[in-house]
């Protein structure tokens, strides 16, 4: 930890002396690409509250005292992690010693992003925040877990292919309450730690004596009652910044509202900014425009509700089609919603229509291998375009207000 703070310290003094502009990563050049449209617009509260952001993320680079947290939610545009991976690598990339932690995880039982590895034992299910009937139990990370088996255990590892090995010594496992008798321990792991439960936000804390890179996780049931798991936080005491992400591949502004837990888990977390990227599910062909945008302006308020000082980033849907024949009929009105939602609320704004190619961008982008043949789903090369863009989009708007 000191050696990370004298090179912190050193690389710090030449990004004061020669100035922050270089910290933009480079994007491919395609000529549909409109990198002038990349930048963050502010209505309202959202000026002050981006201020203090970036006075957060200059203590952080001066002084190597904090971490910055952001959260990141949305759709099946973000499950795979490619996304929100490639962002989070960008961030913990630009400067030597400000690596941060993993963040949040969330316990799929399959279809796991390659950033990091969970095993489970062979009883547990698991369901999303769009699974009807489960909404009390949905939450924060998206997706839950769940087992009525007695002994179960859990295997995570937090550095599979990752470019910043996120060693940790503290992780948060939120849960459902425990029946007395029940147990949850760390087993196999060659450092003593602490536990503490935190029965307001549901969550066991395992405060470890060292660093290490992953944990086994035994939980023992005195009952065949139902057990929750609704994820993860990993963390260490490495400045830099935590980029979390939740999504769900149906996810809408109204799953978000209707699970039971996600608003009190999001408390507990104490995030420095909110992006939201949805509107894909809510304005499917038979989608109503108008519900659209009253849940995104309720998910919002009750965000603010939460915390009324974070700053909120809308993100616009990019042009994609319907049953890969035309461009979504409500496409443009989804782009104007979540602009008028960003105007009305004192939001922050970024144009990603725009910023990839606008009207006609679908094709191009198909041409230049960006977009599956669905013409909805991205590949990787083109989610990892949009994260570079979407960094990019952030840290100019960081650095001017610097």
């Amino acid at each position: 930890m000191k050696i990370k703070k004298i090179i912190s310290a050193i690389v710090i003094s030449v990004f004061i002396i020669n100035g922050a502009t270089g910290q933009q990563v480079d994007i491919d050049n395609y000529s549909f690409v409109n990198k002038n449209a990349d930048t963050v617009v502010a209505f309202g509260q959202s000026q002050n509250q981006l201020k203090d952001f970036a006075n957060k993320f200059s203590s952080m680079i001066k002084f190597g005292n904090r971490q910055i947290k952001i959260l990141h939610i949305g759709d099946f545009h973000l499950q795979s992690d490619v996304q929100t991976g490639r962002i989070r690598t960008d961030f913990q990339s630009f400067m030597p010693g400000l690596e941060a932690s993993r963040g949040m995880i969330p316990p799929y039982t399959k279809n796991v992003p390659d950033s990091y590895k969970i095993n489970f034992s062979s009883a547990w299910k698991s369901f999303d925040i769009t699974s009807t009937g489960f909404e009390n139990n949905s939450g924060l990370w998206g997706t839950t877990a769940y087992t009525t088996a007695k002994e179960n255990s859990i295997t995570v590892s937090v550095n599979n292919k990752n470019a910043v090995k996120y060693d940790f010594n503290t992780v948060k496992i939120y849960h459902s309450p425990l029946n007395e008798g029940d147990n949850i321990i760390l087993y196999d792991i060659p450092v003593a730690y602490q536990k503490i439960y935190n029965k307001e936000y549901g969550y066991t804390e395992f405060i470890l004596a060292d660093y290490v890179q992953e944990i086994k996780i035994e939980i023992d049931k005195t009952s065949t009652d139902i057990f929750y798991l609704y994820g993860f936080y990993f963390d260490n005491s490495n400045p830099g910044v935590v980029y979390n992400a939740t999504s769900a591949e149906n996810a809408t502004c109204k799953s978000y509202l209707n699970a039971g837990k996600f608003f009190l888990q999001m408390e507990s977390v104490d995030f420095d900014m909110i992006v939201i990227s949805l509107a894909a599910n809510d304005m499917k062909e038979n989608a109503t425009e108008t519900e659209f945008e009253q849940n995104l302006i309720q998910l919002i308020e009750k965000i603010r509700q939460v915390n009324n000082n974070v700053p909120i980033v809308l993100t616009s849907p990019i042009e994609s089609y319907t049953n890969r024949k035309t461009v979504n009929p409500h496409q443009q009105a989804a782009v104007d919603m979540v602009y008028n939602a960003a105007k009305r609320m004192g939001c922050a704004y970024i144009n990603m229509y725009e910023v990839l190619g606008g009207k006609g961008s679908c094709v191009k982008m198909l041409n230049s291998g960006l977009i599956l043949q669905d013409r909805v789903h991205l590949t990787a090369k083109g989610y990892k375009l949009q994260g570079d863009l979407l960094f990019n989009a952030l840290w100019n708007m960081t650095e001017k207000n610097l």
